[in-house]
């Protein structure tokens, strides 16, 4: 299978494809698309991807996943804070690609033990499908009776 360079780690995109996959889009036409960077170069900005989410009355949770020990690349880390900080989406880290091993969480302020500001984990916490399970499900019920349909 040939992938566009715009996928950084093609061995572990192949790996792991996801249910249903259908290709690789190639997002190289959107080179020098997003402006210049200060010293007058074409800025390095392309398009990325989050692994999955789902809305429920205008509350979000975003998924995204890596092999465990990968970090998040900075322009996605920069995209993730800034939904985060918008208000009603939690946003969910998972490592493991088949299997969730480790997580962290950044939950939306009223989520996660009612707290008012929200909770913000900084650490991974060792996990398992049962705990992610419930996380999730816990998600839906308090976006469910706490959202709004617009």
């Amino acid at each position: 299978m040939s992938l566009p360079d715009t996928i950084k780690y093609k061995d572990t995109f192949v790996r792991t494809a996801p249910p249903g996959f259908d290709g690789a889009f190639d997002w190289s036409w959107t080179d020098g698309c997003f402006g210049l960077k200060a010293n007058g170069e074409t800025s390095k900005i392309s398009p990325m991807d989050i692994d999955g989410v789902v809305e429920k009355k205008g509350h979000f949770i975003i998924f995204e996943t890596k092999s465990l020990n990968t970090p998040i690349p900075p322009g996605q880390m920069i995209m993730l804070k800034a939904m985060y900080a918008r208000g009603k989406a939690t946003i969910l880290f998972i490592q493991g690609k088949t299997e969730p091993v480790k997580a962290m969480a950044w939950c939306e302020s009223g989520f996660y033990e009612g707290a008012d500001d929200g909770h913000y984990m900084t650490e991974f916490q060792d996990v398992d499908r049962h705990v992610m399970h419930c996380f999730v499900k816990d998600w839906y019920k308090f976006a469910n009776t706490t959202g709004a349909n617009k």
